[in-house]
């Protein structure tokens, strides 16, 4: 036989020696159109949807765009590839195939049977070995511009091998892993979060329902926090509210706050996790479990600790529990679980009460040594603490990351007296008050929450009968109480704190409690009764050779003077506060504030000239110590421009307005009347 062709044929080959199968592509059929059902509702994601735009415009060359979405089941993976893929599907003109692997159920070369066929090719020309499956899905697709949707693949490598070598052509899967390791290879990873809950409540807010959400909005919002942004959940209440037409929306959200009736509502979004922690090691579902007992946002060294594990494996399990979508890491390097997830997290824990209760106590201990390193790198070390702990080693805070520490783990903190609290942890109550949650409002002020938890303190002193302690807690609830305006109740809370302290005959407690008592009655306009107690109060902080504490109540006395007018005496006095403190070089706070005080004092006496060059001094001081207390020097500062006829008061007030208004301070209506005035 020749090496030519002799009549008519339909597939012709001319070639020398072939080793392995060929494969002949006859005519295709129509390009496939298996794209499922967009989601009849779709709320969000507006940042996954453009990285999956970036897609279809990012420059490639004989390779397919690859991008996998991962997310806890039932956080709406398939919605969001649904949604897209029917938005852009005239972009893929070969066509679009879907398939599912079903969580390993099928392969990679099951996938690529699949996709044959959906392109056309014969069933006697499919190969039985799944390496060839493969290759020939290469051959076929190697040209076309298509979409490939891959679902519920373990592991996302696997799909890889898959990628048609056609730069116009897209593959997306979902997965239940991560899969960081595939960046190197191109791939872009979407990770999903369930939707926050403004978003969860337009997810609810169908025709139907709408009028009845918009009726109730906080049983609304109540009701969206119940199932945690999952969307599988919000589809089981919208499916219940549309059912339950008799129900009104506090009564969906009774049915979820009882614990076996959500359990059996929420079965599918459980199960779901059940599968998830099937995959775990024992000892990362342990650490699961735990994160789901306290339902806090830890850092790795609070996470080690509340396992009993070293840094180094606590980070390599929640590295496995984050592969997994179980935990999230946020910007400031802190993993938690999702309320639902929490939810799971805890039901799966297998540990007895004792051994979680005694992991809540190394995490509650752990957060009273650091944040009793953060309070002495804040505030000043010898400062009156009626829990002086004694803290093993070096400070591992500098001031500026012990400030930042504060204000990372400000709601851990809080989350550290409710468990101390609910356990019965009294003196782990009363030190995290008195220590890193009373320097954290030095700095930054958070009313509600400090005055909350201040109060446990204060049942916490009365529960161990510990006089010191609640005189403490009364005196600081006080001063808080005297920020927010409460000026009767703060007068009555000191006047507490100063009765309890006379009866126990501490001196340095009755001097600090006399302190804020003075306090209280300098905010209810009795001067003279304030300087009287700062009067007494220096008496006993000479007489304990206190030097700061002296040098505190000449300042104190010098603000209630300049309120008496007597200007003169006032400036006398913080002189006099301000020589005493110098022997105290690493309190750079006290200092600034005697500025202010004496520049308020220039200003009574019209010397604004005097006071303006102290104010400017003291502002960038204050403003690295604390974002709330620059609003006064700033609010003075303007005063005294004004006065002078000087440009840039506008600027100070707007930005002590704005101060203000953060810490819902009542101090803000004062400047804005001043800004009107202008």
């Amino acid at each position: 036989m020749g090496n030519e062709n002799h009549g008519s044929a339909g597939n012709l080959v001319q070639a020398g020696l072939i080793n392995g199968d060929v494969y002949m592509a006859g005519p295709r059929p129509k390009r496939p159109g298996e794209l499922r059902a967009a989601p009849e509702h779709f709320s969000d994601r507006d940042g996954p949807k453009a990285n999956l735009d970036r897609l279809l415009v990012e420059p490639r060359v004989r390779r397919a765009g690859f991008a996998v979405v991962s997310g806890i089941s039932g956080v709406g993976k398939t919605a969001l590839i649904g949604h897209w893929s029917h938005q852009v599907r005239q972009e893929f003109v070969d066509g679009q195939i879907w398939f599912d692997f079903e969580r390993g159920k099928y392969g990679s070369g099951d996938a690529a049977e699949h996709c044959l066929r959906m392109l056309g090719a014969p069933e006697d020309q499919i190969p039985r070995a799944d390496g060839a499956k493969v290759a020939m899905l290469r051959t076929w697709t190697q040209d076309l511009k298509l979409l490939i949707i891959f679902e519920n693949v373990v592991e996302p490598s696997d799909v890889l091998e898959l990628l048609p070598a056609s730069g116009a052509s897209v593959v997306l899967c979902t997965s239940h892993q991560e899969a960081a390791e595939l960046v190197a290879h191109g791939a872009q990873l979407i990770r999903l979060d369930p939707l926050e809950q403004e978003y969860a409540l337009d997810y609810l807010r169908r025709d139907k329902l709408r009028e009845r959400l918009d009726a109730a909005p906080e049983a609304a919002k109540e009701l969206a926090a119940r199932t945690g942004g999952f969307p599988v959940a919000l589809n089981v209440m919208i499916g219940l509210l549309t059912v339950r037409t008799s129900w009104t929306l506090a009564r969906a959200v009774q049915e979820l706050s009882e614990k076996r009736r959500r359990r059996k509502h929420f079965r599918k979004a459980f199960a779901e996790l059940d599968l998830a922690v099937e995959q775990l090691t024992l000892a990362a579902a342990r650490v699961y479990g735990l994160l789901g007992r306290v339902a806090l946002a830890l850092p790795v060294g609070a996470v080690a600790a509340l396992t009993d594990l070293s840094e180094f494996d606590a980070d390599y399990h929640l590295e496995d529990l984050r592969r997994f979508c179980l935990v999230e890491e946020n910007d400031q390097c802190q993993f938690l679980l999702h309320d639902l997830v929490a939810e799971h997290a805890a039901e799966t824990l297998g540990t007895s009460d004792a051994q979680s209760d005694d992991a809540v106590r190394r995490l509650v201990a752990w957060y009273r040594q650091q944040g009793g390193f953060a309070d002495r790198m804040v505030m000043e070390p010898t400062r009156l603490r009626v829990v002086d702990d004694d803290l093993p080693g070096d400070n591992p805070f500098t001031e500026k990351t012990a400030l930042e520490w504060l204000r990372s783990e400000r709601v851990n903190l809080l989350g550290m007296v409710r468990l101390a609290s609910e356990s019965g942890w009294h003196v782990d109550v009363i030190a995290l008050c008195d220590g890193p949650l009373w320097a954290l409002h030095n700095k930054d002020k958070h009313y509600s929450d400090t005055l909350s938890a201040l109060g446990e303190a204060i049942k916490s002193a009365v529960a161990i009968e510990d006089p010191l302690a609640e005189a403490r807690m009364r005196s600081l609830r006080g001063q808080l109480l005297v920020e927010c305006d409460e000026v009767a109740e703060a007068l009555d809370e000191c006047a507490r704190a100063v009765e309890i302290a006379e009866r126990t005959g501490h001196r340095r407690i009755l001097a600090s409690a006399l302190e804020f008592q003075g306090k209280a009655m300098h905010a209810d306009k009795e001067f003279d009764a304030a300087i009287a107690n700062f009067s007494r109060a220096w008496q006993l902080n000479n007489e304990l050779g206190k030097q700061r504490g002296m040098a505190l109540q000449e300042y104190l006395t010098g603000k209630s003077l300049i309120k008496l007018r007597r200007y003169e005496d006032a400036l006398a006095e913080l002189a006099t506060a301000a020589e005493r403190i110098t022997g105290f070089p690493e309190d750079t706070q006290t200092p600034s504030r005697i500025s202010v005080a004496t520049a308020r004092a220039h200003q009574g006496l019209g010397q604004h000239e005097q006071a303006i060059p102290l104010l400017i001094e003291a502002i960038p001081v204050i403003r690295e110590q604390s974002s709330f207390n620059v609003a006064e020097p700033l609010e003075l500062l303007a005063d005294s421009l004004t006065a002078l006829g000087r440009p840039g008061a506008r600027e100070c007030l707007q930005e002590a307005l704005i101060i203000y208004e953060q810490a819902v301070s009542p101090k803000a209506e004062r400047v804005r009347r001043k800004l009107s005035a202008e």
